[in-house]
């Protein structure tokens, strides 16, 4: 064999022992990245499926987890309505047993429980609307016979104010009654039961003397 050959074939025996070292290198390499991106996947699935069992176990709109919350508190019972509040409940009583014998009598009512928008699943402003008042709960709500409620009563006294959108919250309260016209008595902080007596009645004439067509618009 000629001596140009044996070299042709020496360096490529070289060439060809060094490209597969390389590729060995290269696939040991490839081998501990594709090993590092398993140990990184099982750790996203690992972390993802111990948010998902933490959600599971703390979401409170499952009726499990509901239980099993109440069931872990300590609970006791509390007065719905402060002092305050109750001199002003105990004259509404009063008025309406004297005044209006047919009309009932709640507290601490969320406000869409009796007032609502126009259904329609498409209109993103009703939806935002109703969103805006539905927590808002009003200190007494007055109903007749059919359900229908007729007046409003809201008390200003210490425990009112206590947070800082109070007032904004009253605000949207107003706005509200007013845009179903439902009227709204507003009984002052240290109001007398005189007072009281006297605002109600005023109030109950206001819904009294309403056109036809003026008064609360209820939705069926």
């Amino acid at each position: 064999m000629q001596p140009a050959l044996i070299g042709l074939l020496v360096a490529f025996t070289i060439a060809l022992a060094l490209f597969a070292r390389r590729a060995r290198r290269i696939a040991r390499e490839a081998r501990r990245e594709i090993d590092a991106l398993r140990v990184e996947e099982a750790a996203r699935e690992e972390e993802a499926e111990r948010r998902r069992q933490y959600f599971e176990e703390n979401d409170v709109s499952r009726s499990a987890n509901q239980l099993r919350f109440i069931a872990s508190a300590e609970l006791r019972a509390v007065c719905p309505v402060n002092k305050e509040a109750s001199r002003v409940l105990y004259a509404l009583d009063e008025w309406v047993r004297d005044q209006r014998p047919d009309w009932r009598l709640s507290f601490e009512v969320a406000m869409g429980a009796f007032v609502k928008t126009a259904y329609d699943p498409s209109d993103r402003r009703l939806r935002a609307a109703f969103s805006s008042f539905n927590s808002k709960r009003v200190d007494f709500l007055l109903i007749d016979r059919f359900g229908q409620p007729r007046l409003v009563v809201e008390y200003h006294g210490t425990g009112h104010d206590l947070s800082e959108d109070a007032a904004d919250r009253m605000a949207v309260k107003r706005l509200v009654l007013e845009r179903v016209g439902i009227p709204l008595v507003e009984v002052p902080a240290g109001a007398g039961k005189a007072e009281i007596l006297r605002l109600l009645t005023d109030g109950a004439c206001a819904e009294a003397g309403r056109p036809d067509g003026a008064g609360p618009r209820w939705r069926r």
